[in-house]
């Protein structure tokens, strides 16, 4: 299969992917355009550029951060339609409110994460996400770590309903990201246990156990404790949060692969079998049958370069393992002989 068939089939154009082989070599594999899609020229790479514009700083942001605006920007909606913010028809829409889950409006197990009750509940919030966020996508993947935060916000949010449901809280509205951040906090103690942080900015301890002491304090605060605060905290969705982030973490699931697209199947056309004329056998002649030739050496090659191709296409280039990086620079160096 020739260059044209291979980007046919993946779907590639206008880009290429450098990847650095156990020889040491750097090898840059560029695939063009398909028909009527104009083709990189040497102006738009990265590399003759003076300088990333701001719009390519922009898109080069991971999803902690993306999150993170957005909750900001829900913050600042907010604001903008209603003072105080509890007012607001953001709030009065999206908040966590025992009687309308109950009626079906089940969006607000999500939505509640996004609102908070204060620039203070925004700023603490999202300095633990970013903080642990960032790392933890270094290790999970973006996509991953945003299905993650999602599905931890609903998680804690139904244990909140189960403990106000089961009277163990006065059941009422809740805003705030706090069990979602929770989880995230959680997972990166098990991922990064020995990392050192300062408690309340001056208290140096490894994350494991300032992690133990928020838990244990949630705890004991949902079990009745005397409560400084005064009951405006859901600690029973704080605990919903740990507790999602120790079961996923053991669980080992990954959300990322229960949401990934099947690849699909094209239907194969019905065939029907005509059966030739009957002729008269001719005589049978000797001849020498001579074994079919082997499969050539570049078109093997080919082959494997067809499935890493798929790779690329679906998981990107950090995905690829050493040996595919090293068939990538085989098949260069085979397209450079064959330019020649």
């Amino acid at each position: 299969m020739g260059d044209r068939g291979l980007r046919a089939r993946h779907g590639l154009c206008g880009g290429s992917f450098p990847f650095r082989v156990p020889s040491g070599k750097v090898l840059e594999i560029k695939i063009g355009a398909a028909r009527g899609v104009r083709l990189m020229g040497i102006q738009d790479r990265d590399y003759y550029r003076e300088g990333p514009s701001f719009l390519d700083r922009v898109g080069q942001q991971g999803a902690t951060v993306w999150l993170i605006a957005i909750t900001v920007g829900v913050f600042f909606g907010q604001i903008m339609t209603g003072w105080p913010r509890a007012l607001s028809p953001l709030v009065a829409y999206g908040a966590f409110d025992t009687d309308a889950v109950l009626r079906g409006e089940v969006w607000r197990l999500l939505t509640a994460a996004f609102l908070h009750a204060d620039l203070w509940h925004l700023f603490f919030n999202m300095l633990i996400l970013y903080w642990a966020g960032t790392s933890l996508e270094t290790v999970r993947g973006s996509r991953e770590l945003v299905l993650f935060y999602l599905f931890s916000a609903v998680g804690a949010n139904v244990f909140y309903l189960g403990g106000q449901l089961a009277g163990l809280t006065p059941m009422g509205r809740a805003i705030g990201a706090s069990g979602a951040v929770t989880a995230t906090l959680v997972l990166f103690a098990f991922h990064f246990p020995r990392a050192q942080v300062r408690l309340y900015f001056f208290i140096p301890m490894p994350v494991w156990l300032m992690v133990v002491v928020f838990v244990g304090f949630d705890a004991l605060f949902a079990l009745g404790a005397a409560d400084p605060r005064g009951g405006r905290i859901a600690y029973l969705a704080h605990l919903g949060g740990a507790a999602f982030g120790l079961i996923y973490f053991q669980s080992g699931v990954r959300f990322s692969n229960l949401f990934a697209a099947s690849p699909k199947t094209r239907a194969r056309p019905k065939l029907r079998v005509i059966a030739p004329p009957v002729e008269d056998a001719p005589a049978p002649v000797a001849a020498v049958v001579e074994a079919p030739p082997r499969r050539p050496a570049d078109e093997q090659l080919e082959a494997k370069l067809d499935a890493v191709l798929a790779k690329v296409s679906k998981y990107g280039p950090e995905s690829l393992s050493p040996d595919e990086r090293e068939i990538f620079y085989r098949a260069g160096e085979l397209y450079k002989k064959r330019r020649k």
